[in-house]
């Protein structure tokens, strides 16, 4: 299968290709307001109509075609919304930016861009990027520049795996457990939850009153807020995903749906709880660990939530809580008192054995002890991403 994913470095555009990517910004406009125009659908049947030149600028077909793709893109996505019953404006482009996947070519250090007239643009790639496209069996496919950055999406052929065990992943507000057959091991988020905590308060004590210099402000915190929350999950991903390689394991995640609405207000709960649980980063986890793992050609599974808290891995019974340990959960049946997370992700790996692995087994059997082939073992290793 082919996979794709996108090389980011950053990037400080000149004069020339700063004016570049205004005049793709206007073509794109121009392609979406001939779009409404002509109730366009599909870019098939609204070529004709997106052929019409912008006036004052000069641009090549394979600029032109490329702004008509993504304007009916834009197009395509404000229809989606409204099928749905979402309210939305008409689509309209505010900050310049280039994308192009035709004609540009990558000479080892250097990414030409065509201009016309036989005329390119060169751009300087770092050590970063040139080491990721130096890899066998990299095709670079498009690019994206930004004010800030250039992307470069590449693709490859990758060969799936044959799973022959699983990794349930429990994803929780602070921490993040997998299951293995080797044992338990528990990555502690407790950092994220103090980032985000200083980052609100520093954000409420700013009593400036210029509204323009407090928005400016808040968007500069917000923004290293949510650089330090993926750093710190990126490494967090990268280890599970190079232990599902090491061991040929299949992904399990929870199929969380519904998060949002479980927290909003009016609901009976505070506001500082509301604000904790809605600032829960637990979709990009899901994110990093998907993409990473299809890099590799290794399978990803989503399974129900239901009671992979409530059940007791081993026998299957129904767990009590310990009243003097509030995370414990006692089976009276085993004899035993387990972490309410540990559990969970011990359900969570048997739903994906049962379901994805085992030829015979159905997804309720993985919490009533039927499997035999997997057995992880109940030990839990603490650790945090340096």
């Amino acid at each position: 299968m082919k996979v794709r994913k996108t090389i980011k470095q950053s990037f400080n555009p000149n004069t020339e290709i700063h004016s570049m990517m205004e005049t793709f910004k206007d073509m794109v406009n121009h392609c979406i307001r001939i779009g409404l125009e002509n109730n366009a659908s599909t870019l098939k049947n609204s070529l004709d109509a997106f052929i019409q030149p912008v006036k004052g600028i000069q641009h090549t077909v394979i600029l032109q075609t490329y702004c008509n793709i993504t304007g009916n893109r834009r197009l395509a996505q404000m229809k989606m919304s409204i099928k749905r019953g979402i309210k939305t404006k008409s689509p309209f482009i505010t900050k310049p930016y280039l994308v192009s996947c035709y004609g540009f070519k990558i000479n080892y250090m250097l990414l030409s861009i065509p201009t016309g007239n036989r005329q390119v643009i060169l751009v300087k790639l770092n050590d970063h990027t040139i080491s990721k496209l130096a890899e066998d069996g990299i095709k670079p496919k498009s690019f994206t520049i930004t004010p800030e950055s250039l992307c470069i999406s590449v693709e490859k052929d990758v060969e799936e795996i044959k799973p022959e065990s699983v990794i349930g992943i429990d994803r929780n507000l602070r921490n993040i457990t997998i299951s293995t057959q080797s044992g338990t091991v528990m990555y502690k988020t407790n950092k994220l939850l103090s980032i985000k905590e200083n980052t609100s308060h520093v954000i409420s004590s700013f009593k400036r009153f210029d509204v323009r210099v407090k928005r400016h402000f808040q968007q500069r915190l917000g923004n290293r807020r949510s650089r330090r929350i993926q750093q710190y999950l990126h490494k967090i991903s990268k280890d599970i995903v190079q232990r599902a390689v090491n061991t040929k394991s299949i992904l399990i995640l929870e199929d969380l749906k519904g998060i949002r609405k479980l927290y909003r207000k009016g609901n009976g709960q505070g506001k500082k709880y509301r604000r904790k649980l809605n600032s829960w980063s637990f979709y990009e986890l899901q994110r990093q660990i998907t993409y990473k793992a299809e890099w590799e050609g290794i399978p990803v599974g989503f399974v129900d939530p239901k009671r992979t808290s409530q059940l007791c891995p081993i026998c299957g019974k129904r767990l009590q809580e310990d009243r003097l340990q509030l995370r414990k959960l006692l089976c009276i049946n085993c004899k035993r008192t387990m972490d309410r997370d540990v559990i969970a992700s011990m359900n969570i790996a048997y739903k994906g054995w049962s379901r994805f692995c085992h030829p015979r087994g159905l997804s309720e059997e993985a919490v009533n002890g039927n499997l035999e082939n997997f057995r992880p073992v109940i030990s839990c290793k603490l650790m945090e991403a340096s």
